[in-house]
């Protein structure tokens, strides 16, 4: 009796528990349920919001655009001081505090926790594409060296007959009734995965347009590319020069090498022209009001390496002590050379291509390990000093250009700015020590290392309460400490790097 009784108890608590579970499993499917039919809502009612938005803004830009005087961003590199050699012969005055008058960096920008970059030492794999394969991916685009299959789309996109105002309101207004959301959506994705910034993302969007309409004409490829930007939250305008039309887009921080306007209703915004001709251009023509969900500026900035498909390539520098072969990837630097020239900042905390970062933590980490702060600085000083020829920008371009890291390796000259940039980005990732920019307004870029010894000599700068010894790349056989003797005593500005 005892035994059927357990047993009918056990068998109405296996039973219980069934239940439960099942109430449990409803439950969840059902509250999954309902989270989906609310996303649901919110995404039909934002393509409601978005659809209003873009028939009101395509009727805008059929009215007259005023003409916008442009401007010519001040250089900040006007008059560069030509490499000086030291001369160890001359008596050194002794090391001196050098003037500080300001102090500058990027702004600011809240962004999510980057992703952790890959392991030094690996090549990092692009990630698993989870678009690769999918229904109704049959459209592919190449992306400096990467392939991404896209949606296919299966409205016919518009033909643009015309760079006027009712013409490109009419262009705007057909892209407003396509299925827009779904390009967007993915480039959004896309964003994402390859870890770009907001240029990046310009970029990308120019590169799908090619592949849906490799036929049509740069000014269709205009339209779509503020259009895009604009639905994906981005400050960007349409501009007019004769029957050419060009982005105009609102950085995060200024750009050197590119004429921009302002309004009144915008204070602090800049609208740069992406004139990749570089044109001395007086004016342009341009709409006032901005897209209503176009809200934010167009961050250039470079806290993750962009994922694009590995071109590894090498390159041979000697600094008179050493051979060093150093590597980056092609596709990186291709993409490099197109971004406009900005902030220092932006170069100087820029995260390194790991290929880049394997190579030099395996050609030059081995001989300062065992060194002493000072002489580890010295090391790498003198590497950046004898690696390069120096050659201005203007002699190599013809207007302002400045080198992210890698781009120093791959290039045959450099400048002031960029031997800065490369050795701030040496003696950041290999030693560990605090760097910043030192500015000599409209001259020159160095450097200064904040050493753990507080007594190393030479002169300096305080920065936050903190002595920084300057380092100046440029200044051809110095040791840290040493400025440029027709510099000394200059007032200078500091650019703080994160």
């Amino acid at each position: 009796m005892k035994k059927r009784f357990y047993l009918l108890a056990m068998l109405l608590t296996v039973w219980n528990d069934l239940c439960g579970q099942n109430d449990f499993e409803r439950y969840a499917l059902e509250q999954e349920a309902a989270f989906k039919a609310y996303s649901d809502k919110e995404e039909a009612d934002f393509k409601t919001y978005s659809d209003s938005v873009n028939r009101e803004f395509g009727r805008y830009l059929a009215e007259a655009w005023p003409d916008c005087p442009l401007i010519k961003p001040e250089q900040p590199i006007r008059h560069p001081v030509p490499p000086e050699t030291f001369d160890p012969s001359k008596r050194r005055p002794t090391p001196m505090k050098q003037p500080v008058r300001g102090e500058t960096g990027l702004p600011p920008i809240p962004r999510p926790v980057p992703l952790p970059l890959p392991d030094v030492g690996k090549n990092p794999p692009l990630p698993q594409n989870p678009f690769k394969g999918g229904k109704g991916m049959e459209v592919e685009a190449s992306f400096f060296g990467t392939i991404i299959p896209l949606p296919k789309i299966t409205t016919r996109f518009p033909r643009l007959t015309g760079a006027d105002e009712p013409h490109v309101s009419s262009y705007w207004n057909a892209l407003s009734v396509m299925p827009y959301e779904v390009w967007t959506t993915h480039i959004g994705k896309l964003k994402s995965l390859l870890r770009l910034n907001g240029w990046g993302l310009y970029l990308l969007i120019e590169d799908v347009f090619k592949a849906y309409c490799p036929q049509d004409s740069e000014n269709e490829r205009v339209i779509f590319s503020v259009f895009t930007l604009n639905q994906l939250g981005c400050k960007a305008k349409i501009g007019r020069i004769g029957q050419e039309l060009l982005p105009l887009m609102a950085f995060n921080c200024e750009a050197y090498n590119a004429l921009y306007f302002t309004f009144p209703t915008e204070q602090g915004i800049r609208y740069s022209v992406i004139d990749r001709k570089h044109r001395s251009l007086s004016s342009v023509k341009c709409y006032t009001l901005n897209h209503a969900i176009a809200r934010r500026t167009v961050d250039v900035s470079l806290p993750e390496s962009p994922r694009l498909t590995a071109d590894v390539r090498t390159k041979t520098l000697n600094d008179h002590r050493n051979d060093y072969c150093l590597a980056y990837n092609k596709n990186l630097v291709d993409f490099y050379a197109t971004l406009p020239c900005v902030s220092f900042a932006v170069y100087g905390q820029a995260a390194p291509d790991p290929e880049f970062l394997e190579s030099v933590e395996r050609q030059l980490a081995p001989a300062i390990q065992s060194m002493t702060q000072e002489a580890a600085v010295n090391h790498l000083l003198h590497f950046v000093q004898y690696a390069f020829q120096y050659k201005t920008d203007e002699e190599q371009f013809g207007y302002e250009k400045w080198f992210f890291a890698e781009e120093i390796i791959a290039s045959s000259h450099s400048d002031c700015e960029d031997r800065s940039i490369l050795f701030a980005q040496l003696v950041r990732h290999l030693l560990k020590m605090p760097v910043v920019f030192v500015y000599y307004p409209g001259r020159h870029l160095a450097t200064a290392v904040r050493f753990s010894n507080p007594d190393t000599k030479g002169d300096y700068i305080t920065v936050d309460g903190a002595k920084y010894l300057l380092c100046d790349p440029t200044y051809i056989g110095a040791d840290l400490g040493m400025g440029m003797p027709q510099l000394v005593g200059m007032p200078i500005e500091i650019v703080k790097l994160k």
